[in-house]
């Protein structure tokens, strides 16, 4: 006959295969129910939106385009050219890749997801994006990549919204200002007062509101301008001061955009 310990040693050995038994068990409860959450539940992606080009269209707004550069850096280049915000950008195209678990177009209600009239399109690459309306939380925006409807953050659509000012720097003079002379206004052939050298500090870190694409529209007629010449990074730039009754507006030659600002927060008294 076997003696107690032989007998207490099998009883441990039975109670130790029985508790791993019971864990695996139990473990295995714990990731089904992880599986069966997650599955009805869409995760965003972990992994950043790729590609080379990124086009946003608003509707009752001016398209916007952005090309990644040979230095992999991001530059807006339409309507006007603009150095990207990349804090701000970042969390648009990582929202904008794939999620981890989309749905078949077809099971679902394109026109209760405002898919049929989209917000906004984004084109990333040739890749066409519609953002629709948001789920019953409010927390979410149905977003339709192809065939299939996934789940987005429901701020995408706000920063889309927010447009140039959203994405781009509000630097007026983003790549350094070495001088800045005044030139006749366009109304008036005199010669004006130079500006005050002593303010060209504060012209460098002239930072605006808004960046808006020219020309302004649904806007009143601005009531005066000014010329000046920038030098930046070695370059002659002719840049033009707008004088609206609420707001300043200025435009580099040739751009299709313009940075507002209020008027009192000019260096220099511009205006009269």
């Amino acid at each position: 006959m076997p003696g107690p310990a032989l007998t207490h040693s099998r009883k441990t050995r039975r109670l130790v295969i029985l508790g791993s038994m019971l864990l695996m068990i139990l473990l295995g409860i714990i990731a089904l129910v992880w599986w069966n959450d997650h599955r009805q539940t869409p995760l965003a992606s972990t992994r950043p939106a790729s590609g080379q080009s990124l086009r946003i269209e608003r509707p009752g707004f001016s398209a916007i385009t952005l090309r990644k550069q040979l230095d992999e850096q991001w530059r807006i280049v339409e309507p006007c050219e603009l150095p990207t915000n990349s804090q701000r950008l970042q969390p648009l195209l990582d929202a904008l890749a794939p999620a981890s678990h989309s749905y078949a177009s077809s099971e679902v209600d394109l026109e209760a997801a405002g898919l049929i009239t989209p917000e906004a399109l984004v084109f990333l690459d040739e890749q066409r994006l519609a953002l629709g309306g948001t789920d019953l939380s409010g927390e979410r925006r149905y977003l339709q990549r192809g065939e299939r409807v996934e789940f987005v953050p429901e701020w995408l659509l706000s920063m889309l919204n927010g447009g140039l000012s959203a994405l781009a720097t509000l630097e007026v003079f983003p790549d350094g200002l070495e001088a800045l002379d005044a030139a006749p206004s366009e109304t008036d052939n005199s010669p004006l007062p130079a500006l005050d050298p002593d303010s060209l500090a504060l012209w460098r870190t002239l930072t605006a509101q808004q960046i808006v694409a020219w020309p302004l529209a649904d806007t009143e007629t601005a009531v005066g301008s000014r010329q000046l010449t920038a030098d930046i990074a070695g370059q002659s730039s002719v840049l033009t001061l707008h004088d609206f009754q609420r707001f300043v507006a200025i435009r580099f030659e040739n751009s299709g955009c313009a940075y507002i600002l209020s008027r009192t927060s000019l260096p220099d008294t511009v205006f009269p």
